[in-house]
C-alpha cells in the first residue's frame, strides 16, 4: 500500500530530472491581452524564459515553480502586474499581500481555476533578467492529475489604482529581484509562461448500462451512464471530448429517441461523447435512448464500451480500473424478462444522472447485431492522454531548477 502524505518522506526534484508527460490548455484570458501582444516600436517589452514541465509529484506535495522575466525593450517597465492562472488541482501555499486571489468556478465549457493578480510596484530596467525573491509555491491537491500554471506579465496597465496594493493575504510582498548570473546563450523567451504539472494519480472512468423490459410495440427508456469516480479530475490537451464510447442497440429494437452528444456510427451502433474535454471527479452523465420493441428477443444485448481511438488518450492511461470500462443494455432478460403480453417498460440498473436526458427524436436504428462492440474494450495502457486532435506543442526545456517538497501535516 502506498504511504499517505503524512508518512512519506520529503522529496526534492531538479528540473533536469523531470520529463514531459503531460498536456496543456489555455486558461482564462488576461485583461488587456498577453505580454506576447504586439509591442510598440519602443518601450518596455516583458518576456519570460521558457522552462520545462514538472512531473513525478503526488497529491499532498508542495511544488516550487520558479520563473524569470526579462525586459527586452529599450525603456523601463513600471507598474507591473503579474497574472497567475492555475488549474483546479492546485492551490497557492502563500497569499502575498500585494496579490488578489480568486477561486473562479467552472463556467461555459471551462473548468474551475485558481487565479491571482499581483501588483508589483517596481521598475524593471531594460536588458535585466528578474526572478521572484522566492518561487511560486503550489500545493498539489488530492484531485490533481494533469495540472497547469499560466503566467502573464504586463507593464503600465490599470488593474490597480496608482499607489495602492489590494492585498489578498498576510504573507510578505511578492517582489522581483535582479538575477546576477548571466543569461545562458540560446535562452528561449516567450510572452506567456505555462508550466505543466503532472501528479501521480488516477481517474476511474466508468460506464453503466441498464436492463429494460416490455412487450412488442412498447417503447422503453434504456439508460447508459458515463462517470468519473475519481479521485482525480481529468482533462485532455485539446477541445475534443474527454470520453468517447459506443453503444450497441439490442436486436429486435428500433431507436426512437437519441440522447444529446450521441449520433449514429454504423448499423445498430451509436457513438456518444462527453460534452467537454474534461470530467470532474465524482461526476456523471446519463444518456437515455428510447427503444421501441419490434420483436421480443430474450436477452437481447447491446454492448457499451470506450472507443480505442487513433489518438494519444484512446487507452485512458490514467484509468487503472478496467473492470467498469464496459457495460450492457439488455432487453427482456430471461431472469424475469417480459414475454409478449404485459411486462412494463422501464430501466433497472442505470445510475443517476446530472446530465441531459433530452433526445432528438425520430432517429431510428433497425435491429442488428447488438453485441458487435465487445472488441472495443481496451485493456492496455497508453503513454499519454486522450486527445481529440493534434496535441499542443510541449514547452521548450529551460534551465531553472524546480523544487518539490513534502507538505508537513
Amino acid at each position: 500500500m502506498r504511504a499517505t502524505s503524512k508518512t512519506r518522506t520529503p522529496r526534492r526534484l531538479a528540473a533536469g530530472a523531470v520529463v514531459a508527460a503531460t498536456v496543456g490548455w489555455s486558461l482564462t484570458a488576461v485583461p488587456g491581452g498577453t505580454a506576447a501582444a504586439e509591442q510598440a516600436d519602443s518601450g518596455p517589452e516583458l518576456v519570460f524564459e521558457q522552462s520545462g514541465p514538472i512531473d513525478g509529484v503526488r497529491p499532498g506535495d508542495s511544488v516550487a515553480v520558479p520563473f524569470a522575466v526579462k525586459n527586452k525593450g529599450d525603456a523601463p517597465a513600471t507598474r507591473v502586474v503579474l497574472y497567475l492562472r492555475g488549474s483546479q488541482g492546485l492551490a497557492y501555499d502563500k497569499r502575498y499581500s500585494n496579490c488578489v486571489y480568486e477561486d473562479a468556478p467552472a463556467q461555459d465549457e471551462g473548468p474551475a481555476q485558481v487565479n491571482a493578480e499581483c501588483d508589483i510596484e517596481q521598475t524593471l530596467e531594460p536588458g535585466v533578467v528578474y526572478e521572484p525573491a522566492e518561487p511560486i509555491g503550489l500545493d498539489v491537491l488530492d484531485r490533481a492529475l494533469y495540472e497547469r500554471l499560466n503566467l502573464n506579465i504586463l507593464a503600465g496597465v490599470g488593474t490597480f489604482p496608482e499607489g495602492t496594493q489590494h492585498g489578498g493575504g498576510a504573507d510578505p510582498v511578492l517582489r522581483l529581484v535582479a538575477r546576477t548570473a548571466p543569461e545562458a546563450p540560446g535562452t528561449v523567451h516567450g510572452g506567456e509562461l505555462a508550466t505543466d504539472i503532472t501528479a501521480e494519480n488516477t481517474a476511474d472512468f466508468a460506464l453503466t448500462g441498464s436492463k429494460v423490459k416490455g412487450e412488442r410495440g412498447r417503447t422503453v427508456d434504456a439508460k447508459v451512464t458515463f462517470a468519473n469516480k475519481g479521485p482525480a479530475w481529468a482533462r485532455n490537451d485539446v477541445y475534443g471530448p474527454i470520453g468517447v464510447f459506443d453503444v450497441g442497440i439490442p436486436r429486435g429494437t428500433t431507436v426512437t429517441k437519441v440522447p444529446e452528444f450521441c449520433e449514429p456510427a454504423g448499423a445498430a451502433t451509436y457513438r456518444c461523447t462527453t460534452p467537454y474535454n474534461y470530467a470532474d471527479e465524482d461526476s456523471e452523465r446519463a444518456y437515455v435512448f428510447g427503444l421501441r420493441i419490434d420483436k421480443v428477443v430474450a436477452n437481447a444485448t447491446g454492448a457499451v464500451a470506450f472507443v480505442k481511438g487513433d489518438h494519444h488518450w484512446g487507452t485512458l492511461p490514467f484509468d487503472r480500473n478496467r473492470t467498469n470500462n464496459t457495460a450492457e443494455i439488455t432487453v427482456n432478460a430471461s431472469d424475469g424478462g417480459a414475454a409478449a403480453g404485459g411486462a412494463s417498460g422501464g430501466t433497472d440498473g442505470g445510475a443517476g444522472s446530472s446530465g441531459s436526458t433530452s433526445g432528438t427524436g425520430g432517429t431510428g436504428s433497425t435491429s442488428g447485431a447488438g453485441t458487435q462492440l465487445g472488441e472495443l474494450a481496451e485493456t492496455g495502457s497508453g503513454d499519454t492522454l486522450l486527445a481529440g486532435g493534434a496535441a499542443l506543442a510541449l514547452l521548450a526545456a529551460g534551465g531553472a531548477a524546480v523544487a518539490v517538497r513534502r507538505r508537513t501535516p
